[in-house]
């Protein structure tokens, strides 16, 4: 039995088990994502429907139907925290400006 499939029996929420099973196909995708990006075989990228992207709003739901539990999620946990890496660091890249010849300089 998987840890997603534990963490919602032990609940009896009817909830947790939805959950569940929304994080178990997330974390099947996850595991074959990486495993494309890594072997450097295919033209795969991350893009908003990649599951990267839905790593932070799982966690979110996971906290809040799990409540403690949730940590012991250590997979979702981790790709929840890249993705909000991430994020701010696209964020900020798209702030800066791309050089100092793209900037102007009022005299």
């Amino acid at each position: 039995m998987n840890r997603y499939a534990i963490l919602s029996s032990d609940s009896g929420r009817h909830d947790a088990t939805a959950l569940s099973t929304r994080l178990s196909a997330w974390h099947d995708a996850m595991v074959a994502h990486e495993r494309r990006l890594r072997s450097g075989v295919t033209s795969d990228f991350c893009d908003d429907d990649c599951p990267h992207a839905a790593a932070r709003a799982l966690w979110v739901e996971a906290v809040t139907t799990l409540g403690a539990r949730a940590h012991e999620l250590a997979f979702l946990r981790s790709h929840a925290q890249d993705a909000r890496r991430l994020q701010s660091t696209t964020a900020s890249a798209r702030r800066a400006p791309a050089s100092s010849a793209d900037t102007v300089s009022s005299p």
